[in-house]
Formats: structure tokens, sequence, C-alpha cells
């Protein structure tokens, strides 16, 4: 099982070097290295209906493939069986991955089927951090680029996996990183962000209503806020009215800059504009944070 916390960094956003963070500890087995990802499905995309996600990766002559399937997300908070297993060629071998899956017909179905539908190119600087209660997370910062046909969206996001410990050791590393930098939460895996950009799956829909519970609000919010980011200036009204709504089950702090922000998306002509200097704001990764604990707790 992958649980992974997934922190974008604004659009723009300067380099920097994970080993700048030494307000965390030592990293160990840092290192950088490009990474190569092809993903696959078929052309009625049977893995995607499936909850399935499947790439090769290539790292240097080095290649793995990778098989992720259905799981939970919360906030930015990921968590998903996983299965790696080496492979020779250019195309997956759904053989070396568990039958218990699917059936050897359903299988075999796909296997004819798989063709590219598009990849993820980016460097990836990582390290291990090993917290003072003993939890293990590899830390990856990843920059780079998705390809779908003539299309592209870039790739800028420090996720924080964990490979030993419990999940909610994942908020306190997470509050200390937002405390130095300008990070946000990640609703979107690479892959979905993929599916999106070749064609194959739609742009999600503004979140209209306003829910009661932490868990649709933080959702919607973090929808609203790709849309608006995508330039869906009808995102702007919802989002401030959600915002206003979480504002009330957070911490005072936090829900007095929410109120702020939902004001000031209300009555902006660039509601777009506010957004993308909002992000830029520390206190903004930390209120969707807060949120995030709200929904763990």
């Amino acid at each position: 099982m992958e649980v992974e916390l997934k922190l974008l960094l604004p659009p723009g956003s300067p380099q920097w070097e994970l080993g700048r963070l030494t307000f965390l500890g030592p990293l160990s087995r840092v290192q950088t290295q490009a990474l190569g990802n092809a993903y696959f499905d078929t052309p009625q995309l049977a893995l995607r209906q499936r909850d399935m996600g499947l790439r090769i990766r290539r790292r240097g002559e080095d290649q793995e493939q990778t098989l992720k399937t259905a799981g939970q997300v919360a906030g930015g908070l990921h968590a998903r069986p996983e299965y790696n297993t080496p492979v020779s060629g250019a195309t997956p071998e759904l053989a070396r991955f568990p039958d218990t899956l699917w059936t050897v017909e359903d299988r075999d179905a796909i296997q004819g089927a798989l063709a590219v539908q598009f990849h993820t190119d980016f460097e990836r600087q990582q390290g291990e951090l090993t917290l003072a209660d003993g939890t293990r997370v590899e830390l990856a910062l990843d920059r780079g680029v998705i390809r779908a046909g003539q299309s592209s969206e870039s790739i800028a996001e420090l996720e924080l996996e964990l490979v030993d410990g419990e999940a909610s050791a994942l908020l306190p590393l997470a509050r200390a990183l937002m405390t130095e930098l300008p990070l946000r939460l990640g609703l979107d895996s690479k892959a979905a962000r993929g599916y999106r950009l070749a064609g194959l799956a739609p742009q999600p829909a503004v979140v209209s209503e306003v829910a009661d519970t932490p868990a649709l609000l933080l959702a919607a919010w973090q929808r609203n806020e790709e849309r608006l980011l995508a330039g869906e200036g009808s995102a702007a009204a919802p989002l401030a009215r959600q915002l206003v709504a979480l504002a009330a089950q957070l911490p005072v702090e936090s829900a007095d800059w929410l109120r702020y922000l939902a004001a000031e998306l209300s009555a902006a002509s660039e509601p777009e504009a506010v957004l993308l200097e909002a992000i830029r704001d520390r206190r903004y990764g930390l209120c969707q944070l807060s949120g995030l604990a709200g929904v763990l707790a």
C-alpha cells in the first residue's frame, strides 16, 4: 500500500534543493535522477474503468512497471495499493502482477490492446528522513512535464511517502514544510492529470454546492481552486462560499484568514489573480492542512 501526501508548489516558483530543508534534520539516501514514464491503457480505457493506473518508468538503463489500483484520497493524502516488478521491453507484462487482480481472460484481453496514452518526464530530487518517533518518510521533489500529443502541463510538486510508521506522522511534517515554503495540498495524481490532458477523461466540473462536512468542503476547495487556476472564473463564487463554510469548522487563526480570502475572491474582478497571489502565501497551505486534520480526526 502506497501512502503519500502530495504538496504542490505555486506556478512559476523558483528552483530549490531538498538539501535546503535543514530544519527537518539530515536526509539520507539523497539522489537526483531523471525519470521517464509512459502510461498505458487500451483504446477502450479498460484500466481506467477499473480505477487502475499502469506505467513503465525508466531510470537510466533500468525499467520498472507499476500498477496502482483503486484507493482513497482525502485532501492531499493518497493511499493506493501498488505493485512494482521489473520489465524487459517497451510494453508492460501484466502476467507479472498478481493473478488476483483480474481473470486470466480479462488480463490477456487487456494485454493485447495496451498502448501508450501519455508521458510524464521529470527530474526527481529525493531523500529519506527519519523523524524523532522513528517514522521514515521519503521526500521526492518533482519538476517536469506531462505530455499528451501536442499538449503539455508542468509538474511541480513535493511528495511525502510513508516508508515506515503511521500516516498521521505526515501531517506535522507537512506543517513544518508549509511553515517554510508556500505549498498547498495536491488533489490529483499525475496519472489523473495525464488522462485529462490526453482527452481520455473529462475536465472536472466546478463544485457549486456548499456541503456540511469538512471532507466535502476541502474537496470542493481543491477542485474549485484547480478550475479557477485553469481560467474558469465561475468557480470563484462557490469557492468563496465554501471557504466561509469551512472557516466555521477550523481554528480561529485559519478561520480569519479564510474569511479574508473569501471576501477578496467575492469582490475581485479577476479572481484568478487573487487566488494566484493567495497560494504564494504560506497561510494558504496551512489552512488546507487544518482542514485535512479535521477530515482525519
